[in-house]
């Protein structure tokens, strides 16, 4: 009875701020009112989107080893702790980072963070010198255009806009190749500043200095600093330029670069790349109650790991970097979801003959960085391991549709969730491939049945708008028992699964681009695409990111590959990109594969 009064007050609005507090660890039915409660405090604004290497996700791993614990779980993570640590190597703020700008006989010394930021790319380093406007930055032949032509940057301080001259294609306002441009003419530093196009009559937001260029150059590139758009006028002014004039010549005249008369600047920038443990894997351990088959271990995982303040990994664009990306859907529901799966079968009535191990992962983000590490440490050996149930996106069910991946890992897979789905209604679509943008591909790849639970793309996915507000929270419960009677039947079958390794695709249909060697923590970034194929026909350009390919979320090749393998060619289907700050949706025709 007490535990249908909380219920009823939850549902009725009081989202507790310790949701775990106050919601009882009974064993008591799955409850939807829980998993609001548990997701509302995953996706709190004061969660911070959960970066994995931020002081929220440490509270957010605390939080749920405190859940696991209520339940009756065992730890079984290192040396008896809940926790298993990795290391993501992500660059570090030294404290020796200085920007001083002398104009005229003014020396200023601007402040890291507020007025000024290192790149990440940057390596620890100092650069002393004259200062050189050379407008965006861009060397393009292609385009009869090139700001450094008859400019002399050798040993000088370079400052740039972002962005381009306003073409559709945005290869060349890639942070990393106006790096590049600078560096290849020996240039001492560079400096960029928001154009005033991007910030509009909004904030003008310097780049972080996590933001995911890549990892601190140990040796080779230049310093290289995101600059306030005041600090950029403090050094235009000495030529008697402002930023709007300059742009609006760079757009209608082509390039105008100069140097900027009695102005110095001395730049020091201080960044390493993080060799600590700096992200932690959650795990929960609750022994089978079958003598013969406790040994045998069912793992469920979810990853609790989001992508911050949108530094890295945000598909909003500029405006959205330094917003909190509550990563509500991504993967809160998730996270909700495996914490209400341990609470049910903790229950001394409810537990399996198999073990049951919880693991809620971080880094997946990141490039599935956690259950690597797992699969290739784990606290329970794999031998062991008879499947891997995983939970990632499953609360915006879009009128009871789910998507299963991995139905062909083992015999029988599909038939099973079939049955368990009869009382749920769900509508589900299946997929045969154990390859996945998620932490199932970890164990997958170690020749282990999986099973990924996913309710598709959405326009919020790696935006500040994956909110609590948007999820569908009769249809998460609906998910998580379906779940849940799955786990049942897997942990309690007298047989374990047994492997089967999906056929082969066919030769994935044509899109017609080609990729960059680049990492780009949205998506695909595209180095080109092919004259006349596909891609080119609908409108991609060289420069976009690939985001997602009929609804299927691109993080990597990998992904793209595997969506493309869901696919038949001759199929209409919508590809998102981002071109810019723009998210666009094309229509593409996908082509024949080629033959041999």
């Amino acid at each position: 009875m007490v535990r249908r009064a909380l219920c009823l007050l939850l549902c009725l609005g009081a989202a507790p701020a310790l949701a775990e507090e106050l919601v009882p660890a009974t064993g008591a039915p799955i409850c939807e009112a829980d998993l609001r409660a548990r997701l509302t405090w995953l996706a709190a604004d004061e969660r911070r989107g959960r970066d994995a290497v931020s002081p929220e996700a440490d509270a957010a791993a605390e939080w749920i080893a405190r859940a696991f614990g209520r339940m009756g779980l065992r730890p079984q993570g290192v040396d008896g702790d809940w926790f298993q640590p990795f290391v993501i190597r992500t660059p570090v703020l030294g404290a020796h980072n200085e920007l001083r700008i002398t104009v005229g006989g003014d020396e200023r010394v601007h402040e890291v963070g507020r007025e000024w930021n290192p790149f990440s790319v940057s390596p620890a380093a100092r650069a002393e010198g004259e200062v050189v406007f050379a407008g965006y930055g861009i060397h393009a032949p292609e385009h009869g255009y090139s700001d450094y032509d008859g400019l002399d940057v050798r040993g000088r301080v370079v400052l740039v806009l972002r962005k381009n001259p306003g073409w559709k294609e945005v290869q060349h306002a890639s942070f990393v190749r106006k790096l590049q441009a600078a560096h290849e003419r020996g240039a001492a530093a560079l400096l960029l500043c928001n154009d005033p196009a991007t910030t509009g009559a909004g904030p003008d937001r310097i780049g972080h200095w996590s933001a995911g260029l890549g990892a601190p150059a140990a040796s080779g590139p230049i310093p290289y600093a995101f600059v306030a758009q005041d600090v950029a006028r403090r050094l235009l002014a000495a030529a008697g330029a402002t930023l709007e004039g300059l742009e609006r010549d760079l757009r209608t005249q082509g390039p105008r670069s100069f140097a900027l008369p009695g102005v110095r600047v001395a730049l020091r920038t201080d960044l390493a790349a993080s060799e600590a443990a700096n992200a932690r894997n959650v795990l929960g351990f609750l022994p089978g109650r079958d003598p013969d088959h406790a040994d045998e271990v069912l793992v469920l995982g979810a990853h609790y790991d989001h992508v911050g303040l949108g530094w890295f990994g945000s598909t909003g664009g500029a405006a959205a970097s330094g917003q909190v990306h509550n990563g509500a859907d991504d993967n809160g529901s998730g996270t909700a979801a495996l914490i209400e799966l341990a609470e049910w079968f903790a229950e001394p009535a409810h537990r399996p003959r198999r073990s049951l191990l919880f693991i809620a992962f971080s880094g997946e983000e990141r490039g599935l960085l956690g259950s690597a590490h797992y699969v290739e440490h784990p606290t329970v050996p794999l031998a062991d391991t008879v499947a891997m149930l995983n939970l990632d996106m499953v609360g915006r069910c879009r009128g009871g549709r789910l998507e299963v991946g991995g139905v062909g890992t083992a015999e029988g897979l599909q038939a099973l969730v079939v049955a368990a789905n009869e009382p749920h209604g769900l509508t589900l679509s299946f997929d045969p491939g154990g390859e996945a943008p998620s932490d199932s591909t970890s164990f997958f790849r170690k020749g282990l049945p999986v099973l990924f639970f996913f309710t598709g793309l959405h326009p919020d996915y790696h935006r500040p708008t994956d909110v609590v507000e948007r999820i569908e929270f009769d249809a998460l419960c609906r998910i998580t028992h379906l779940v849940r009677d799955v786990a049942v039947r897997l942990a309690d079958a007298d047989e374990r699964p047994r492997f089967t390794r999906p056929p082969a695709p066919p030769r994935p249909p044509v899109l017609g681009v080609q990729p960059s060697p680049e990492p780009d923590s949205r998506g695909v970034a595209l180095r080109g695409v092919v004259p006349g194929g596909p891609a080119a026909e609908a409108g991609i350009e060289p420069g976009d990111v690939l985001v997602s390919v009929a609804g299927q979320i691109v993080r990597d090749l990998d992904s793209l590959r595997a969506a493309l393998g869901r696919l038949a060619p001759g199929k209409t289907v919508a590809v998102e990109v981002l071109r810019g700050e723009e998210r666009v949706v094309l229509k593409v025709t996908l082509g024949e594969p080629r033959r041999g």
